[in-house]
């Protein structure tokens, strides 16, 4: 009896050991098909509709560009919007912000700790000085560097607040959900950002 317990106890063990690395392959494949239908879907010219003011019209849970922090090793799908479906398959643009490779202060949100993936689960080790990749649609890549980290407020709206300047801001949960943790990027090459978020 005792070595039958023994052994449901090792295989209990195993299994639990197993789950985080199948979950992570699992999301590795996942994030992999959507950056591959991003690409191909941006080399195929013409195909798209465009909207107001000439933007795209994307399809309920379509990639809109790609985020890749590699020293984090980052490199997830960024969906339009920043609700449960956008952010359990990659990373969320905050709709009200600017648009990716555009003016302003472009927010990005990803989830921290979550069962579908990693995504912004690092994202507090990254360093002042790392370099950022962000793609969009038309296949447009700008690189920023890293310039501010902070732990902001839940509510607080200077996350969200515009620049003048091309910024990028990454945001993800804190302290188990009470703060959350932003990082400021600035265009590389570009003017200083004079608008850092704000603790």
């Amino acid at each position: 009896m005792r070595k039958r317990k023994g052994i449901m106890l090792i295989f209990f063990g195993i299994v639990i050991m197993a789950v985080p690395f199948f979950m992570h392959m699992q999301e590795r494949h996942r994030t992999g098909e959507y950056i591959r239908a991003f690409e191909e879907d941006s080399n195929e010219e013409g195909e798209k509709e465009n909207g107001k003011d000439g933007d795209p019209l994307w399809e309920k849970g379509e990639v809109i560009g790609i985020l890749c922090v590699e020293s984090l090793d980052i490199e997830y799908p960024v969906f339009e919007g920043a609700g449960n479906e956008q952010l359990n398959n990659g990373i969320g643009h905050l709709s009200e912000t600017a648009k990716l490779c555009c003016e302003g202060n472009c927010v990005l949100a990803g989830h921290n700790g979550s069962r579908r993936g990693v995504f912004f689960t690092h994202l507090s080790e990254i360093k002042k000085g790392a370099e950022v990749t962000l793609t969009n649609g038309e296949q447009v890549t700008h690189s920023y560097i890293v310039t501010d980290t902070k732990v902001v407020d839940p509510y607080s709206e200077s996350v969200r607040k515009q620049t003048e300047e091309e910024t990028l801001t990454l945001f993800t949960c804190a302290n188990h959900g009470t703060q959350r943790f932003a990082v400021t990027c600035r265009l590389k090459g570009g003017d200083a950002v004079t608008e850092d978020v704000a603790r």
